[in-house]
């Protein structure tokens, strides 16, 4: 089965980002699954490039962090990076199987805005990672 490697990608964020409480996913929720008052982290594929010999995929992630101010955004990047420097080629259980992540490490530095829709700050910052395309026993 082919591993999807957003899916990954969450699934290792909300295990690992602890600042982050779990809410981490392909899109914000609040008002829905998440309360306003709660961090959260986005996660969304913003292409990449091609290695069409190799079995990988290598999509550059773009990741929002949402929380009350910048401060808790920082902090939430900052944990963000060490976790990205801190774990090369390890494993994720996902829905197709395990997963092996060969890496996620941050692109840019972190762009802070406000979200004004939920009004929440807002971090954004861009990471590559590489995730073969092949579930491992």
């Amino acid at each position: 089965m082919i591993i999807d490697p957003l899916e990954a990608v969450i699934t290792w964020l909300e295990n690992a980002l602890t600042s982050a409480g779990g809410r981490v996913a392909g899109k914000h929720r609040y008002g829905g699954g998440w309360a306003e008052d709660k961090t959260g982290v986005s996660v969304h594929m913003d292409g990449g490039p091609a290695d069409l010999y190799a079995k990988v995929a290598t999509p550059r992630l773009e990741i929002r962090i949402y929380a009350d101010d910048q401060v808790k955004v920082v902090d939430i990047w900052r944990e963000l990076v060490k976790l990205s420097r801190e774990n090369e080629r390890f494993t994720v259980a996902t829905s197709k199987g395990n997963a092996l992540v060969h890496y996620v490490k941050p692109e840019t530095t972190l762009s802070l805005i406000h979200d004004e829709v939920i009004n929440k700050d807002l971090g954004i910052v861009f990471m590559m990672s590489m995730i073969s395309e092949e579930a491992i026993l």
